[in-house]
């Protein structure tokens, strides 16, 4: 009788204890779709950074290009002598005042940068006449070479002027050139307006 009544007692303790509940299917099935959302939604957010960042350093790289075309020229500019607005041709008339708003659309230097040689930029201009880029030539034993493009193609260059103030001999000022630079970069679709003005003074005394 003891023992039945302790067998009793034990099976109304094991009664009394907390029953474990696991998980059921569908619990399973929202908590893995909660999940799955929630992964889904990082790689998502990931991928847009990745894009952009990406868009960001080659629309940088296509703007260090300008940037370096315009440096090229303008370092031509400061160190060589000789400048003319609107090429070999106006030699004996080289000035276009910014005041008298006739901007040239080519600019004559006599480079003295390396070999001393006469250099010429201008806008080259695409076939639809939209814009283009900005060339250089040179020349050499007495004959220019072809146009040159010292911009990428994803730089289109749809304005460029040139005032030139100072290159007569017979004046007192010191040779200027002041260059405005409109256009559009592209890359991948993602269009950036820019609109550059520089002054520049020829280094040597005129």
């Amino acid at each position: 009788m003891i023992t039945q009544n302790k067998q009793f007692k034990f099976l109304r303790q094991q009664s009394d204890l907390p029953k474990q509940a696991g998980f059921t299917l569908i619990e399973l099935m929202v908590s893995l779709m909660l999940f799955t959302i929630v992964v889904l939604a990082a790689v998502g957010s990931l991928y847009t950074v990745n894009n952009a960042s990406r868009k960001v350093q080659a629309m940088r790289s296509v703007i260090d290009n300008l940037n370096f075309g315009m440096e090229s020229m303008s370092r031509t500019i400061r160190t060589g002598s000789g400048i003319a607005c609107g090429g070999e041709s106006n030699i004996g008339t080289p000035n276009c005042r910014l005041e008298d708003q006739n901007p040239g659309t080519v600019l004559f230097i006599e480079s003295t940068l390396g070999v001393e040689q006469p250099v010429e930029y201008q806008l080259g201009v695409n076939i639809d006449g939209t814009g283009g880029t900005i060339q250089k030539r040179f020349k050499e034993a007495g004959v220019w070479t072809n146009w040159i493009d010292i911009t990428a193609p994803e730089i289109n260059i749809e304005n460029l002027s040139f005032y030139v103030d100072g290159a007569e001999d017979i004046d007192t000022v010191q040779p200027n050139v002041i260059i405005f630079v409109r256009g559009v970069a592209t890359v991948d679709e993602e269009t950036q307006p820019f609109a550059i003005q520089t002054y520049l003074s020829q280094r040597a005394f005129d």
